[in-house]
């Protein structure tokens, strides 16, 4: 390069810089996240559910990512985005680039896959590219871990003994483990299941942050038996029992296994559930793992929709309980939000603003378009240092600089 290029280079890196900030600063694009706020995002990806959270402190945490290749089906699903020419997990990794805090967008502190279920962790074909050392496919785990590697990955409970069905199928699981694997090795990535009892796996890791903590609740199954104490307990038969039944039907569906957190920043509370759900529990009573959830729970600010706001989701129980003033819900499918379940959140928080990523032109609660928030692009939710207010955007998903397309807020935390 000559003095000239070199210098007419960095004259053009830094007029980037410039109208960046002033982008940030104009009102069109969110700033970047800052030390003692807690930012909260929803990734549209169009494909499933993918959340990514930045701790006041900078801890950067991750939970699902979202990569169904789910194409056509009874329930059909909402176009990729922002189309349909990149992978999910390239949608995902070039979001945590762009929003992760200055100096470390190169790793993810903490992966929390809620449960083993392709819209949350990415399918597998053959057409996809396989990674030249590990030898998996690149599901979207895999490839956004392959490119910022997790530092500790955590799943609901151990993939062997998942019953698989044709949203997590052998291969998957079979591909994931060997993912595992490989970034054991070559990242030092450490593997562990998810503690249905502690308030200490999951916390800051780049300072003390007051107030700050994330009390999980269940998983696969079992659940705390009581908010604050150190032991589980579960409604479910041991595999063993399931195994020797014969039935097909008696095996809980991989949604009630999900893991269940609810995370504190001084007053702001936001719970998430992956997919837990209450249905088909005229079934079997232990079908229904939201009853006893829900005694776990009080009131919060926000909740993560479990299931995708979908139909058997986000049931009476839970939200009487959980009583949120916002729900943000990562939907995917024609059949996403369900009008009953939009009831149930009405019914336990009359002025509660539900915020969807997606919306499909099939979707059925065209009645309910004038008390729904919003119904496309990511979603973020910005809370202030110490938890005292929070402020919601959303963000065009289509757009690689993510203008904000609507604010909300600031609201009070009580």
């Amino acid at each position: 390069m000559t003095k000239f290029e070199h210098i007419v280079t960095h004259n053009f890196f830094l007029l980037a810089c410039l109208l960046m900030l002033s982008a940030c600063s104009d009102g069109t694009h969110l700033t970047g996240w800052k030390k003692g706020d807690l930012d909260i995002h929803c990734i549209n990806t169009g494909r499933g559910e993918s959340m990514f959270y930045v701790f006041p402190d900078g801890t950067t945490m991750m939970v699902d990512a979202a990569g169904s290749l789910l194409k056509k089906h009874k329930h059909m699903p909402t176009a990729p985005k922002p189309d349909s020419t990149v992978s999910t997990g390239s949608v995902i990794i070039d979001y945590v680039r762009h929003f992760a805090p200055r100096g470390h967008a190169d790793t993810i502190d903490y992966f929390v896959l809620s449960h083993f279920h392709t819209d949350h962790m990415g399918d597998v074909n053959q057409s996809l590219p396989r990674h030249p050392e590990g030898g998996f496919l690149m599901s979207s785990i895999c490839e956004v871990g392959s490119t910022i590697p997790y530092k500790r990955l955590i799943t609901r409970g151990d993939p062997t003994e998942v019953k698989t069905s044709n949203c997590t199928r052998e291969e998957n699981l079979c591909n994931f483990m060997s993912f595992v694997d490989w970034s054991a090795k070559a990242n030092g990535t450490r593997y562990e299941y998810f503690d249905p009892c502690s308030d200490t796996q999951i916390v800051p890791v780049r300072g003390k942050v007051e107030g700050f903590k994330v009390h999980n609740l269940a998983a696969a199954g079992r659940y705390r038996t009581s908010p604050d104490s150190k032991e589980w307990t579960t409604d479910m038969p041991s595999r063993a029992v399931l195994d020797s039944l014969g039935d097909p039907g008696a095996y809980p569906g991989e949604n009630t296994m999900s893991s269940a957190f609810i995370l504190s920043y001084g007053p702001f509370d936001i719970f998430s559930g992956g997919d837990l759900q209450w249905a088909h529990r005229d079934i079997h009573d232990y079908f229904d793992i939201e009853a006893p959830v829900s005694k776990l729970c009080c009131k919060v600010e926000v909740m993560k929709a479990s299931h995708h706001c979908t139909k058997g989701a986000n049931g009476p129980d839970i939200m009487n309980a959980l009583r949120p003033d916002v729900v943000v819900a990562n939907v995917w499918r024609d059949v996403q939000p369900n009008p009953q379940t939009l009831d149930n959140i009405y019914a336990a928080s009359p002025d509660c603003k539900v915020f969807l990523t997606n919306l499909h032109p099939d979707n059925l609660v065209k009645d309910y378009l004038d008390r729904i928030a919003s119904t496309g692009g990511h979603i973020v939710i910005r809370v202030s240092r110490g938890g005292s207010s929070y402020t919601i955007y959303t963000l065009d998903d289509t757009d690689p600089s993510y203008r904000i397309t609507g604010k909300w807020g600031p609201f009070k935390c009580n």
